[in-house]
């Protein structure tokens, strides 16, 4: 589950999201789709989704949060 994430873009731009903050529900990266999608809680208005295209990324770092299970 990716707790963090910052993104470059080829345009010089840098976009930054992390999960709880203003409303970031999960981060999800889809490299067959060829997308990075950032889902926003549910509000009154509608269901906020952001799709950012791997294709204008420059570069893309991200905390990765590992969840540890108590039968290792």
């Amino acid at each position: 589950m990716i707790d963090r994430i910052e993104v470059s873009m080829i345009n010089e731009s840098v976009h930054n999201f992390r999960k709880g903050e203003f409303g970031v529900e999960s981060i999800e990266i889809h490299e067959k789709r060829g997308l990075i999608e950032i889902i926003y809680v549910a509000q009154e208005t509608g269901h906020k989704i952001v799709l950012i295209p791997l294709q204008n990324v420059e570069k893309c770092e991200f905390t990765d949060k590992y969840v540890s299970s108590e039968n290792e």
